[in-house]
């Protein structure tokens, strides 16, 4: 036994070797934390003799839950029917085997994704708000109705970004009476109806107590209020609590997870053992302590000096392209080095802070033909209302004949046509302007809306797209109809905004306006193809800073490092938001075992950008490392821009 495990350091088998009572394990990134879980449920059953039937091992996700069960029963030293017997498992996976046979609930029960995102879409439409959702807004939604039941028992309510409050709890009580009178639960259901069985019900949590005396949780800074309470009423009196986590890698707070339980475990539980696990087995030296430098800012945090034990390597290399489209092309270059020096496309990841940004770079990589696949539901823009409705003022002024184009954007600005009017049109008529103001019967103030409307299109046909936009933005006034909807709400308008802002970063690359149309109708066809279904296949992947945590690659361009972006807008003012922003900055760059490049945009249409402080915040001296005549003599112009003095 003790030759299998000498290859640990001392404070990996300090945390192994724990037996009873509660024990918080910090584990800093690449530390070897699933190796600890794996190997401290083996030495229960060896050393401890604990009954294995009696070992729950937590998680967040199915593929966690299954890679830890694998990784375990690859151990020797333990008869295959040991193995068999530890409960490994998700928090709604394990709850809802406690509900289960109490509620007599089968599968059936249980609502899917596309069965929820319908019930908010009929409730929208119910509610006659349906036109200003599309599928992004509906996903928002329910993770809005998720983080309030998340929250219990405190029972906030979120602040919605594109609701308002009356609104949400109109939906959430639509939503939660549609589950009671079809007797269907959802995924937060089987954490909040086994918190409220095994509160109120002492037999139940007896057993359940019985059944599970050693509980041993991973990635213990994603937990959330719902979830700790079930856990501390499971784990009392006997608190074999082993919990493994980050508090620097907290970056879940729109799920409702808080650092507050990680920082705070040792008020929780007095008792408790405290281990850090502060080696970093993945990336070299100099990422770690840049890395370090970074994450030291923040105030609510478990100090931790992680140390690499990898060699030296390169240090970040820092770009500055002079804007998006620059940083695009630099990206091309910086790949097709990065093949010549014997790298695969699979060793690259491209990390942003939010999926808005995942366009573009697709945009990029198809014309360069450089493959790519995605492991965040790619963000659709162009099914968002408000890109729908630029989009339909563009088309429009290129087809005077589609009557349902002028239906949908004619009020939006409002210019008082009524559905009257509007049915007088008809579908042999040439041009629905023409045929608007000769049948609809309008007064003289609307046909003065329909007559500006009408040079607003001619003007719309000689423009290019970027220039199309700008022009429904401010002369068409469509900036106010957002910020007027956004007033009439309640709601921030600065979410809405960021759409038009991405959504113009890619016309910029499609002047035509005909041809921007066209990639817009093919766009969907596209995405499908590259959507993540094979991780093993050669290609460049593309994620978001949330989605990058616990995974790794050898090479990582994070892009647009600007302030306002990360951290993003949202965030200034309040210090919490900061910190979570510069965590999730820690969490990009700590998933680069070999290279890691930092990018930041000088410019946006001529203005001038900050980088991030977060960029700032790694350098302790002059020594900014930069690509140089390594990239060729087409791209040696740019690489020139690129340095940090």
């Amino acid at each position: 036994m003790e030759d299998l495990i000498k290859k640990f350091n001392d404070k990996q088998y300090l945390a192994i070797q724990h037996n009873t009572g509660p024990c918080m394990i910090y584990a800093g990134p690449g530390s070897g934390k699933t190796t600890v879980i794996t190997y401290r449920i083996w030495y229960l059953i060896k050393k401890h003799n604990v009954d294995p039937s009696k070992i729950l091992v937590l998680t967040f996700t199915k593929a966690a839950a299954d890679e830890m069960k694998t990784r375990f029963r690859n151990i020797d030293g333990l008869s295959n029917m040991d193995k068999m017997r530890v409960h490994f498992g998700t928090f709604h996976s394990i709850f809802y085997k406690i509900i289960r046979n109490y509620y007599s609930y089968s599968l059936d029960n249980i609502l899917n994704d596309r069965t929820k995102t319908i019930l908010i879409r009929n409730i929208l439409a119910h509610m006659k708000i349906d036109q200003y959702f599309c599928r992004e807004d509906i996903k928002d939604i329910l993770l809005d109705i998720s983080l309030y039941k998340n929250n219990l028992p405190e029972k906030t309510i979120p602040q919605s970004g594109k609701l308002s409050i009356q609104e949400f709890k109109e939906i959430l009580n639509n939503y939660e009476q549609y589950k009671i009178k079809n007797k269907k639960i959802d995924f937060d259901d089987m954490l909040t109806q086994c918190y409220y069985l095994l509160r109120d019900r002492p037999d139940i949590l007896e057993e359940v107590r019985s059944q599970f005396q050693y509980i041993l949780i991973d990635e213990f800074q994603d937990i959330n209020n719902i979830q700790f309470e079930i856990i501390k009423l499971i784990s009392h009196p006997l608190n074999n609590l082993f919990v493994v986590g980050d508090d620097d890698q907290s970056i879940y707070s729109f799920r409702g997870a808080k650092p507050y339980f990680i920082l705070e475990f040792d008020k929780i539980y007095k008792d408790v053992k405290k281990i850090i696990l502060d080696k970093n087995y993945r990336s070299r030296e100099e990422i770690v302590k840049r890395a370090n430098l970074l994450i030291k800012n923040n105030k609510y945090r478990i100090h931790k000096e992680i140390s690499a034990t990898v060699d030296k390597g390169k240090d970040i290399i820092y770009l500055k392209p002079r804007d998006k489209k620059e940083e695009k092309t630099l990206i091309v270059s910086i790949i097709n080095e990065l093949l010549e020096k014997g790298y695969l496309y699979k060793d690259i990841a491209i990390i942003y802070r939010t999926n808005l940004t995942t366009l573009s770079i697709i945009d990029t990589f198809l014309d360069n033909g450089i493959p790519y696949i995605t492991r965040d539901q790619i963000y659709n823009i162009f099914e968002h209302w408000i890109v729908k409705d630029i989009l339909a003022y563009m088309e429009l002024s290129h087809d005077l004949g589609n009557r349902e184009i002028l239906r949908h954007i004619v009020n939006r600005p409002t210019r008082y046509i009524t559905k009257h009017a509007l049915q007088q049109i008809s579908i042999d008529d040439e041009n629905v302007i023409t045929a608007l103001l000769n049948k609809g019967d309008l007064e003289k103030y609307q046909l003065e809306n329909i007559e500006e409307l009408e040079v607003d299109l001619k003007v719309l046909k000689q423009l290019n797209s970027y220039d199309a936009i700008q022009y429904i933005r401010k002369e068409i006034e469509y900036d106010k109809f957002i910020k007027d909807y956004c007033t009439k709400k309640n709601i921030d308008e600065e979410g809405f905004f960021e759409v038009v802002e991405a959504f113009e970063e890619i016309a910029k690359e499609h002047a035509d306006v005909k041809d921007f149309l066209q990639y817009v109708k093919d766009f969907k066809i596209s995405i499908k193809r590259n959507r993540l279904n094979n991780i093993d296949d050669n290609k460049v992947e593309l994620l978001t800073m949330h989605s990058a945590k616990g995974l790794e690659y050898k090479v990582v361009i994070i892009i647009s490092a600007i302030e306002g972006y990360i951290p993003h807008d949202r965030s200034l003012g309040d210090e919490n938001l900061i910190e979570e922003e510069r965590r999730l900055f820690y969490v990009a760059m700590t998933r680069a075992q070999e290279l890691l490049y930092i990018s930041s945009p000088l410019y946006k249409d001529e203005k001038k950008l900050d980088i991030s402080r977060f960029v700032l915040e790694t350098k302790d001296d002059n020594r900014y490392k930069t690509k140089s005549k390594n990239h060729g003599e087409k791209f040696k112009n740019i690489v020139n821009k690129v340095l940090f003095k």
